[in-house]
């Protein structure tokens, strides 16, 4: 599957998320905004973006911390796409 994201998002799914990398098959900037990503499975990159929420974006008292929200909408916008692809 194919997926867009801002270059903002693109960083954060590439550079916060782990054990993404294997799953990522190509990618490639189409504007100076916006980044083009194959990837090989949708439905394990939502679990690991969802990992990520619950063991880095969360303070101890379960309150979303600032990678936390930037996460969440990391995940919105991939179910987006998967949703309406």
């Amino acid at each position: 599957m194919v997926i867009k994201l801002k270059k903002e998002m693109s960083k954060i799914l590439l550079g916060e998320v782990e054990d993404i990398m294997p799953l990522i098959v190509s990618q490639k900037e189409l504007d100076e905004d916006t980044v083009e990503l194959e990837v090989s499975d949708i439905n394990e990159i939502e679990l690991l973006v969802n990992d990520e929420i619950v063991y880095r974006g969360l303070d101890k008292q379960d309150t979303v911390n600032n990678l936390g929200k930037c996460l969440y909408n990391l995940y919105d916008e991939i179910l987006f796409q998967k949703s309406n692809t």
